[in-house]
């Protein structure tokens, strides 16, 4: 996308005035660690990176957008400033995530599914963002969720999504409290063995949901076993300043 249009976008996105409407049930505020400083500043990262992948990718329009992973919103109310014109889709395992921000912030609730082959996502979408969604699933559900996200773009389609990489494992590696180098032990040593760590949280409901770790070889590697699908930008700890962000592309056809 030309400069001089992301630029316009960017502009206009910090005129517009932020949909401060919060669920009860939105764990990601906390009033009493910066309230509304620190949650704003993670939504304003996330729309300066994707700013970042219209710069050096090929999308051309912006049409029809999907949150995955929604949550209660961090994110989505600044979708909604960023393209206040744009097909908004809202998709979160919590369905009072996804139904909370189709209805605030203009937008189409999408039923999600911890089966990533069952998912039935919109199609010929421009836009994806992936906020911490990966970083709790093992390589094999990264992979099946990666299919079925690319399955969903239109050709020149961005595909942006969150990792726990490099940086996670060295402050890892540093943890003094030995209760939590006991909970990250398993996981420094799988990264070491092959570039991937995961270690599940032990919910009853759902036992495949959990922590990851993973190399920009392993993230890199899911977008080359597709030959339409190239590797826009990577960034280490390019999400407010804690996750790595990739993002890929659709080859036009």
């Amino acid at each position: 996308m030309h400069a001089d249009v992301v630029s316009t976008l960017w502009t206009d996105y910090r005129s517009r005035e932020i949909i401060r409407d919060l669920h009860p049930n939105d764990h990601m505020f906390n009033a009493a660690v910066q309230g509304w400083t620190d949650y704003m500043g993670v939504g304003v990262s996330a729309v300066q990176i994707i700013c970042s992948a219209l710069l050096t990718g090929p999308a051309y329009h912006l049409e029809k957008v999907l949150d995955f992973g929604c949550g209660h919103g961090r994110v989505a109310r600044h979708l909604r400033a960023f393209l206040p014109k744009a097909e908004l889709y809202f998709a979160d395992i919590d369905e009072t995530g996804s139904r909370f921000c189709a209805d605030t912030f203009a937008g189409n609730y999408v039923q999600s599914h911890h089966d990533f082959d069952q998912l039935d996502l919109p199609k010929d979408l421009d836009l994806i963002w992936v906020g911490s969604v990966f970083t709790h699933l093992d390589y094999g559900r990264m992979n099946k969720l990666f299919n079925a996200l690319i399955g969903a773009l239109r050709p020149r389609g961005t595909l942006i999504a969150t990792f726990r990489g490099e940086s996670q494992y060295r402050r890892a590696l540093q943890e003094t409290d030995p209760n939590q180098r006991r909970k990250w032990k398993s996981l420094i040593d799988q990264y070491e063995a092959g570039g991937i760590g995961f270690g599940s949280y032990g919910i009853a409901d759902d036992p495949e949901w959990g922590l990851s770790l993973s190399s920009i070889n392993s993230v890199i590697g899911m977008g080359k076993r597709l030959p339409n699908v190239r590797l826009v930008s990577y960034s280490e700890i390019g999400w407010a300043a804690a996750h790595d962000v990739a993002a890929w592309s659709i080859s036009p056809v």
